[in-house]
């Protein structure tokens, strides 16, 4: 039987994986937990939906926020370790530290590059072991009194419009036609001023942004379900009928919904 010390410890790993050589582009497309990710090797840049870009070097640290959006770009041999988190007293202990949605850590020492790796290797080895969440607990503490990151800047007009109609469509994400008239008449702006600002904020339309946070919605759906009958959460991601949830998730994912939730359960 599986241990649980959720109800204990302060932390667990949700997912842990390790990237040699990444890609030109590697995009993490709104993952519903908190991560650290390590560079191993080389130099990238990481980019946040605010457009903010970061280079990240060999033995720098991110922390990504659950909620954010965005991507990690290759500029030299970039390879990164990165580890998801969740537990009982997380969002507490990072507010603790007062984290930004995603912040780069500058070491001035390898104390925090040694933490990670303790941490990382205690987790591939045993992630149930008590000594290992204990080490993901003095990881955090570790970056959070060691990170160097400015107060971001006021958000513009731009900034509220693009933050809060994206909230807009996640509280109404499962209408099958989201209609965005009351959310224009408040904010006194037209659907293609909206449209223009989704682009320029996020890289996507409005109905691009729609179908990716529903699509996403649908993945954390099948996570926090189990094995249970996903087609009655259809119509919470907006979905017309089961038939068009199970065929949108396969073409999104690439897998069908059981395949889906046997990878992700399998790393539990």
């Amino acid at each position: 039987m599986k241990k649980n010390y959720e109800k204990i410890l302060p932390t667990y790993i949700c997912d842990i994986q390790e990237i040699n050589n990444l890609s030109k582009v590697m995009f993490m497309n709104n993952f519903p937990h908190h991560q650290f990710i390590l560079c191993t090797s080389g130099t990238g840049k990481i980019c946040t939906e605010n457009n903010i870009e970061q280079t990240v070097s060999k033995g720098d640290i991110v922390f990504i926020n659950s909620s954010i959006l965005f991507s990690l770009r290759q500029q030299e041999n970039f390879s990164i370790k990165r580890i998801a988190f969740n537990g009982n007293f997380v969002t507490n202990y990072l507010q603790y530290f007062d984290f930004n949605p995603a912040v780069v850590f500058v070491p001035k020492s390898n104390e925090v590059f040694d933490a990670f790796n303790i941490a990382y290797d205690g987790y591939m080895h045993d992630k149930d072991d008590i000594q290992n969440s204990v080490n993901m607990y003095n990881l955090i503490g570790v970056c959070g009194e060691s990170y160097v990151s400015s107060k971001p800047a006021l958000p513009t007009t731009e900034d509220f419009i693009a933050e809060s109609g994206f909230d807009f469509i996640k509280q109404n994400i499962s209408s099958i036609n989201i209609d965005f008239s009351p959310y224009l008449k408040l904010h006194k702006i037209s659907i293609t001023e909206l449209n223009d600002i989704f682009i320029n904020r996020y890289g996507k339309n409005i109905n691009e942004l729609i179908y990716f946070y529903r699509m996403e919605f649908a993945k954390y759906a099948v996570f926090k379900v189990g094995n249970t009958h996903y087609e009655r959460y259809y119509n919470q991601c907006g979905f017309k009928s089961s038939e068009e949830f199970y065929s949108e998730f396969k073409k999104y994912t690439n897998m069908t919904v059981e395949e889906y939730f046997n990878l992700v359960w399998a790393k539990q």
